[in-house]
């Protein structure tokens, strides 16, 4: 009888180690959806984040913002055909300011990453969209400049998330720039420049901007910072004040509309 009963507890005893190999095996999957349920993805194209560095947007994401290919004027920016330096617009009426440069046009993926962080306020991407800017000015710009200024933020969100602010302090650290973000301040609310008729952009901004008194400006060198621009009526107002005060103003925005 001894044997049998032998027998029996080795089958017992296998049957347990079997049971405790199921047990691991279904362990380390249920380990294996939990990473992947909670597991960060990109914002975009939904992919895990998993390399160094990444932060709601993977590197392949980030690395398919590139610089606009298209010919745009030498001035105000606008995008126009192959083999023209400036545009007539400039020609006829010269902006206010010395030259305005965007990153790219405002379109997919750059238009969704600046969405994501100015609406959905995820401040990580602050970094990115910076690193943008810094690009612009060490590859497409000569000059002397001796300071930051970011386009104001409207009354309703002064005390809140200020995007265009948050990124200027960034570029401005990096140039070892000095940062005025009290320079220009903006005195009204006003509708969003999209969505209103050519006529209505022209005045909606009127008298929206102001300029803080007291500040020498005379032959200082300005970088001006906005995310998007459409009709350029934003930049423009704000690069008069500066220039009334003697400042040389450059623009810089990280996308802008085709029309």
């Amino acid at each position: 009888m001894a044997p049998v009963h032998f027998s029996c507890c080795q089958r017992f005893s296998g049957f347990l180690k079997s049971g405790e190999r199921i047990g691991r095996g279904c362990s380390a999957a249920v380990r294996m959806a939990v990473v992947s349920l909670f597991q960060p993805r990109c914002r975009l194209c939904q992919s895990d984040l998993v390399m160094a560095g990444e932060k709601i947007i993977c590197r392949d994401c980030q690395q398919k913002v590139r610089p606009a290919a298209e010919n745009q004027c030498r001035r105000c920016g606008k995008f126009i055909p192959a083999g023209v330096e400036i545009c007539g617009s400039c020609l006829l009426r010269p902006p206010p300011f010395q030259r305005h440069v965007s990153y790219a046009a405002y379109e997919h993926p750059l238009r969704e990453i600046i969405i994501l962080y100015k609406y959905g306020e995820l401040e990580p991407l602050k970094t990115f969209l910076a690193s943008l800017y810094l690009d612009m000015v060490r590859s497409r710009l000569t000059g002397d400049f001796q300071a930051v200024v970011p386009v104001p933020a409207d009354r309703q969100r002064r005390h809140g998330f200020m995007p265009v602010r948050a990124m200027g302090r960034l570029l401005a650290r990096e140039l070892r720039l000095e940062f005025l973000p009290g320079l220009l301040r903006k005195t009204k609310s006003t509708p969003p420049q999209v969505g209103l008729t050519q006529a209505q952009r022209k005045t909606n901004l009127d008298g929206a901007f102001a300029l803080a008194t007291g500040r020498n400006l005379a032959g200082k060198g300005i970088l001006l910072i906005d995310d998007v621009t459409t009709t350029g009526t934003t930049i423009g107002k704000c690069a008069a004040l500066l220039g009334k005060k003697g400042a040389r103003v450059t623009v810089l925005t990280l996308a802008q509309s085709r029309f």
